[in-house]
C-alpha cells in the first residue's frame, strides 16, 4: 500500500498545476498556475498585477492544492500545501539561481531571458511548510472529506531522489 507521504511526491511529481489561493482586502481568491519543484517548494510565474502576486507581496503567504482532476470520485487524490511566499527579485542572478535550483522533474534551460524580457513578470516562490492529502479511508468508508498531514521534509526528499531510489 503506497503511503500518504507516497501519494504526495507522485501527485506532485505528475501533475502541473497547482490551484493558489491567497487574500486581500478584497477576500479571499485563487488562481492557477503551472508549477515547476524546487528542492523544499515550487514556483510559479506570474505579472506583478495580478491579484495573488499582490496578495503575496504583502503578505508573504499563500495556500495550494495540486490534484489529478482525471480520477473517478472515489479515487479522488490530492495535496493541499501552506507555503511561505515570496517574488523573486528582478535581477539576472536572482532569476538564475532559482532555475538552477530546480528538481529533475524540471531541469532545464537557467537563462533568466525568459523572465526578464516581459517587464512585469516575476518568479514567485512558494516554500511549502505543511502539506495533506486526502484522507481516503475516511471517504470511502463515511463520505466525510478529511485530510491527513504528511511530513514536508519526506515529501521533498521523495522528489528530489533518482527514479531507483524512490
Amino acid at each position: 500500500m503506497t503511503s500518504p507521504v507516497q501519494r504526495a511526491a507522485a501527485i506532485l511529481r505528475s501533475q502541473r498545476f497547482v490551484v493558489i489561493g491567497t487574500a486581500d482586502a478584497d477576500g479571499p481568491w485563487t488562481a492557477a498556475a503551472q508549477y515547476r519543484l524546487l528542492p523544499r517548494g515550487l514556483y510559479v510565474e506570474s505579472d506583478v498585477s495580478s491579484r495573488h502576486a499582490r496578495a503575496i507581496a504583502a503578505s508573504g503567504v499563500a495556500s495550494g492544492v495540486v490534484f489529478d482532476s482525471t480520477t473517478a470520485p472515489a479515487d479522488a487524490d490530492g495535496v493541499q500545501l501552506a507555503f511561505a511566499a515570496r517574488e523573486v527579485d528582478a535581477e539576472a542572478s536572482a532569476i538564475r539561481a532559482v532555475l538552477a535550483a530546480r528538481l529533475p522533474r524540471d531541469a532545464g534551460d537557467d537563462d533568466p531571458a525568459t523572465v526578464l524580457d516581459v517587464p512585469t513578470k516575476r518568479l514567485y516562490v512558494l516554500e511549502a511548510e505543511r502539506a495533506f492529502v486526502f484522507d481516503r479511508d475516511a471517504w470511502r468508508s463515511r463520505g466525510t472529506d478529511a485530510r491527513l498531514e504528511v511530513d514536508v521534509a519526506a515529501v521533498w526528499a521523495m522528489l528530489a531522489a533518482p527514479a531507483d531510489k524512490r
